[in-house]
């Protein structure tokens, strides 16, 4: 069950990168997956830990912690890929700075 939490953050991330109207740039794109990723991985490790299932299989506030960072990185990681299916597509947006 830890594999799933970092797939759907993963997911997630792919499909804001996705969503986003037009090619963003890198440093904006990085800092509001930051942000939301936080934001997710941080919900995802207090269900972890609600539900006996921690994300990346460390228990503890240790766990909760390292979980937080390894799911923000994910989540960084899906919305640069979502935005370069984004651009490889072209789906006709224009591009923001």
């Amino acid at each position: 069950m830890a594999i799933a939490w970092g797939l759907i953050t993963f997911f997630v991330g792919a499909l804001y990168g996705w969503l986003s109207p037009g090619r963003q740039s890198k440093s904006r794109l990085f800092v509001n997956g930051i942000v939301i990723g936080l934001i997710l991985a941080a919900v995802f490790a207090i269900l972890g830990y609600l539900t006996e299932v921690p994300p990346i299989g460390l228990a503890g506030m240790f766990g909760i912690v390292v979980s937080v960072v390894v799911l923000t990185l994910l989540f960084i990681l899906g919305t640069w890929i979502g935005d370069l299916i984004e651009g490889a597509t072209n789906r006709g947006r224009t591009r923001t700075s």
